[in-house]
């Protein structure tokens, strides 16, 4: 059974809200946003992208527990816009490698676990896109990607939170290098994945995770029970490590919905973006517009997932009083020699 260290129960916490809820916020992305930006000026410079997320962060981090920032815009720029407590850092480049039948995660140039524990983050993100059908070439090499970065991880003390994507291949309906989410897909290869990086070995500490079923079937608070069904099994994959779920830039109401299946099947908590405060750049670049629907249309839309999340999430309180590893001075002195 795994155990958390002192050092990743201090991290976790500041993750938190007092209720052990977690309510975090992405500003993350970068596709995404390069993608709107050049919509409207044909291309984007980086400055263009850090204004975009300084408005999103200083509107909208203090209705949040935790915000995720990417280390090339965000963290040089922006830390001291974020109101909130935690901080979370991406590792992964977002230009990932395709060959085949499969896709090739890699880190950001520059960066490593360590580096983000030394710059003070309180987790690291790794977006994984995998597939349990993919090129054994590809399954093998996320395999042992995302174990790397578990045993760096365990070696610095920070946790790891892991965000898994499923994917269409290059052959199939759908097909794009975007960060969208898939439709149609087929929900046990979501289940699946979970399953296999819920293994000790991966060492694991937070899910960041995607709907099991296509978002279209969560429109409706009606759900089916095929739906309701997968959920289930979505939970049961994680082996009781702590989830949280992505948004993917679905529909309000579908995230709404699909955090209520979430929270009913033992979810902590979102780790969302773009559904939050896309619909407030409509007016981009008119920073005066893009403010006041922040402040209207995503403050409200915030408040009514963190009610959501007070009534229905899982705490992690108990969750991180068990596992605390930390209560006999004897493994203290065993897991941090040379203090």
């Amino acid at each position: 059974m795994k155990s958390i260290t002192t050092g990743k129960y201090i991290h976790i916490k500041k993750l938190c809200n007092d209720n052990h809820h977690l309510q975090m916020l992405a500003i993350d992305q970068r596709p995404p946003i390069f993608n709107l930006i050049k919509k409207k000026k044909k291309k984007y410079t980086y400055e263009d992208v850090v204004e975009f997320k300084k408005h999103i962060s200083l509107n909208l981090s203090q209705y949040s527990t935790a915000i995720l920032m990417d280390p090339v815009y965000s963290v040089p720029n922006l830390v001291t816009t974020s109101k909130c407590n935690g901080l979370i850092i991406t590792l992964e480049e977002h230009d990932f490698i395709e060959k085949g039948q499969g896709r090739y995660s890699k880190n950001i140039k520059n960066w490593t676990v360590e580096k983000i524990k030394k710059i003070g983050g309180d987790a690291v993100k790794v977006l994984a896109w995998y597939r349990p059908d993919a090129d054994q070439k590809s399954i093998q090499h996320q395999k042992k990607y995302i174990e790397t970065i578990g045993r760096q991880c365990e070696k610095y003390d920070i946790p790891f939170l892991l965000e898994l994507l499923v994917y269409p291949f290059k052959n199939e309906i759908g097909y794009s290098k975007n960060y969208k989410e898939q439709q149609d897909k087929n929900q046990n290869y979501v289940i699946d994945s979970v399953k296999e990086f819920s293994k000790i070995k991966y060492k694991v500490d937070i899910f960041k995770l995607e709907s099991p079923v296509d978002s279209s079937k969560l429109e409706n608070s009606k759900f089916t029970k095929d739906t309701e069904k997968a959920f289930k099994q979505l939970s049961k994959a994680t082996r009781n490590i702590p989830w949280v779920m992505l948004s993917s830039g679905m529909s309000k109401k579908s995230f709404f919905n699909c955090l209520k299946l979430a929270y009913k099947n033992g979810a902590s908590g979102y780790l969302a973006g773009r559904t939050i405060w896309l619909d407030a750049f409509k007016d981009y670049p008119n920073y005066q517009k893009i403010k006041k629907n922040l402040n209207k249309e995503s403050v409200n839309y915030v408040k009514k997932l963190n009610s959501l999340t007070k009534n229905n999430a899982l705490s992690l309180e108990n969750y991180l009083k068990n596992k605390l590893i930390q209560k006999k001075s004897i493994n203290f002195k065993n897991n941090y020699k040379g203090f």
